[in-house]
């Protein structure tokens, strides 16, 4: 039976993750947020430093916005951090407890149905799969479904029928792990793999076929330029609004690559005056999932701006995107 042996195969093979061995649904459902489109290895420390700070969720709910995005700094995703501070503060006016199932989990902000389904399973035991990329690769080989996979879910029928009903959180984990060290994305080790019997790709010698893609779409490109405009003591900067990056830092920034020579009227424009550009930064460039910032810097000052923005002088103490890391790095320099 695919389940029992893949069961055992866990038992003896199962990754040392500081997640594990709990059944805590706030440090379960911490790490399966944080999880999301982010490394496992990137995620243990922030993972640790977050639970020294925000041992409960209360503890969690009854802080700041500001410093829950500057702790979750680096991690990127930033929808998460907030969605992360709202569910807290749902859970505890709620007494601190969190749903004991997948669909109330799901009403929280933030959990859809996979971290949901993970959460539900693993701290409460429920007969949940748990559908990620992982799971979605070793299942479409096992069976080698054909048709391309616009969301792992399209595979929740089978793997209801796969899940083991004694011990479906750990059956979810058994899965995650497989997909992370054996069933690879390009070389799969099917010589290791123990659901091996039972994978119809690895019958026909065609794991790495599976699973079948959707066209992929091509990132949108945007020109930005960055100014690090210093006037009234400090570097200038805003909160983004809500939407990309919403929440975080930003200094004064204007689309496209215009010439040194055009950019004291385009600020002007923009509320700013006296500006005067000083020197070239660096290039940058940040991918996101479905988008690519290119970038161009510049230093400069100006003797007055319009009242979103405001002289920074602790740029430390604030959280910015990745994107601008090259910028904030130069903004910490003092001008040569």
């Amino acid at each position: 039976m695919l389940s029992q042996s893949l069961l055992t195969w866990y038992d003896q093979n199962r990754r040392d993750l500081p997640w594990r061995g709990t059944r805590d649904p706030y440090r379960i459902w911490l790490s399966e947020i944080m999880l999301q489109q982010t490394q496992t290895e990137t995620v243990k420390g922030y993972y640790a430093r977050f639970l020294v700070r925000f041992p409960t969720v209360t503890s969690l709910a009854s802080a700041g916005e500001d410093e829950v995005l500057k702790l979750w700094e680096g991690l990127g995703y930033y929808s998460r951090a907030r969605n992360l501070h709202a569910a807290a503060k749902a859970v505890a006016a709620s007494d601190g407890v969190f749903p004991p199932d997948a669909a109330g989990l799901r009403r929280l902000p933030g959990i859809g149905p996979y971290a949901a389904n993970a959460i539900a399973s693993i701290a409460y035991g429920e007969v949940a799969p748990a559908l990620d990329g992982n799971q979605a690769r070793v299942l479409s080989r096992v069976l080698a479904w054909e048709e391309p996979l616009k969301t792992p879910f399209d595979l929740l029928s089978p793997a209801l029928e796969l899940i083991s009903r004694d011990r479906p959180g750990d059956y979810n984990q058994a899965l995650m792990d497989l997909g992370a060290t054996i069933c690879l994305p390009k070389r799969p080790d099917c010589d290791r793999c123990p659901v091996r019997p039972w994978c119809r790709a690895c019958r026909e010698d065609a794991a790495p076929d599976y699973p079948r893609r959707v066209a992929p779409v091509a990132k949108k490109q945007q020109d930005w330029t960055i100014l690090l405009i210093t006037c009234g003591g400090g570097t200038l900067v805003r909160r983004r609004p809500r939407g990309l990056l919403g929440g975080l830092y930003e200094f004064v920034a204007l689309q496209g690559h215009p010439d040194r020579d055009a950019l004291p009227a385009l600020l002007n424009e923009k509320g700013f005056s006296g500006v005067e550009i000083l020197e070239p930064l660096p290039d940058a460039k940040h991918v996101f999932t479905h988008l690519v910032w290119h970038m161009r810097g510049w230093r400069a000052v100006c003797t007055a701006y319009p009242p979103d923005y405001a002289p920074a002088d602790d740029l430390d103490a604030l959280a910015f995107p990745s994107a601008l890391r090259t910028y904030r790095t130069a903004a910490l320099k003092p001008s040569p």
